[in-house]
């Protein structure tokens, strides 16, 4: 709007010509537009598509279950995997990431790590099956181990950790098998029934009925009697006693009257106070937000737990980990990184050599010209 008056008062103090009028309208407004424009649009983190851009430790990486090379592209709804390789890739969206060794990542709206550790370097939002993570211009490790546990550092910037409310399950994780139930169950109970002798017939199979063969020779044996074992007599219960008859209860005109309750002590004893339920526990937030030198461990269904301080030794371990040593390209925001790690361990030297950045022992620096 001030442009826009600025403008007004400009063409009532010089005056343009008709056919120029539009033009300068034109102008006008495409330069309010241009200034407006990176206020108006929203930085996208979506991750839609990774390229491969660089394989250490051998040649164990997998797209879609298929060896990978550089240059090759994981698209949407597809998955990353190493084996005792690392891997550096480079997202849609500018920000680039390198994998650990034994993970598994899904590309898709969010980079979703299934197993293992990613470092991420810009407008990336990575992602459990519990958590979500939103960038702000950072650079950040997510971690989840073999038992689903994860926990989230971030070098440089600000991450937003938030719990989800739904875990996010991907097509593969769910089975593949089709069980429909059926409706009788799958094993019947036994029925015992008593055994009878019965005659069999000529095929093997027991007739409906015995039928009676008429015998020439001598008759059959009986099978001896059947010894049946004496019949015990149940044990004798002695009969209930007859319980006393009950005390009878004092008259209450013979006692003497109820005192009032009141806070005092009775007889020199304190009287008997029910104790207050103890306090809930505190709700665990679905949200935190970590900033530079933070982390913060995650529990398998989501649970944020107390943000921490990355001491100096976790820093310099991180620094000199496998995310950080063997790649030839070094991420774009490594002098951010080292700017955050002079605040917070002043006299300590950065374990990573940067090229070009003034103030690093060993570079000297360019001495001024007298012009």
């Amino acid at each position: 709007m001030y442009l826009w008056n600025l403008f007004k008062k400009f063409s009532q103090k010089f005056v343009i010509k008709p056919h120029n009028r539009r033009l300068a309208f034109f102008f006008t407004g495409l330069c309010i537009f241009a200034l407006a424009a990176p206020q108006l649009a929203p930085a996208s983190a979506q991750s839609t598509q990774a390229t491969v851009q660089e394989i250490l430790d051998g040649n164990q990486v997998f797209i879609q279950n298929k060896q990978a090379s550089l240059n090759d592209v994981a698209r949407q709804k597809q998955q990353v995997r190493t084996g005792n390789s690392r891997t550096a890739l480079l997202f849609n969206s500018g920000a680039v990431a390198r994998l650990s060794a034994n993970s598994v990542l899904n590309i898709g709206q969010c980079a979703r790590l299934k197993r293992g550790t990613i470092l991420i370097n810009g407008a990336v939002n990575a992602c459990s099956s519990s958590i979500t993570t939103g960038v702000r211009g950072t650079t950040y490790l997510l971690e989840v181990d073999e038992s689903g546990n994860q926990e989230v550092k971030v070098l440089e910037g600000e991450v937003v950790v938030t719990r989800n409310a739904t875990p996010i399950i991907d097509a593969d994780d769910e089975p593949t098998t089709d069980t429909k139930p059926t409706d009788n169950p799958t094993t019947k109970p036994t029925v015992t029934q008593p055994l009878i002798p019965s005659p069999q017939g000529t095929n093997g199979s027991s007739p409906t009925a015995p039928k009676v063969k008429q015998f020439s020779g001598p008759p059959p044996t009986t099978a001896p009697p059947t010894t049946v074992p004496p019949t015990v007599a149940p044990p004798t219960v002695p009969p209930t006693a007859t319980p006393p008859n009950p005390p009878t209860p004092p008259n209450p005109k013979n006692g003497r009257p109820v005192e009032p309750l009141t806070g005092q002590p009775a007889n020199g004893k304190p009287i008997l106070t029910i104790e207050q339920p103890s306090k809930q526990p505190a709700k665990q937030p679905d949200e935190v937000v970590l900033k530079a030198g933070e982390k913060v461990e995650v529990d398998q269904g989501g649970g944020l737990g107390i943000i921490q301080q990355l001491t100096e030794n976790e820093f310099v371990e991180l620094l000199k980990g496998n995310l950080f040593q063997g790649f030839t390209n070094q991420i774009p925001g490594i002098d951010k990184v080292r700017s955050v790690f002079n605040g917070l361990f002043p006299g300590v030297n950065f374990p990573i050599s940067i090229p070009g950045i003034p103030g690093i022992p060993g570079i000297p620096s360019l001495p001024r010209l007298p012009f």
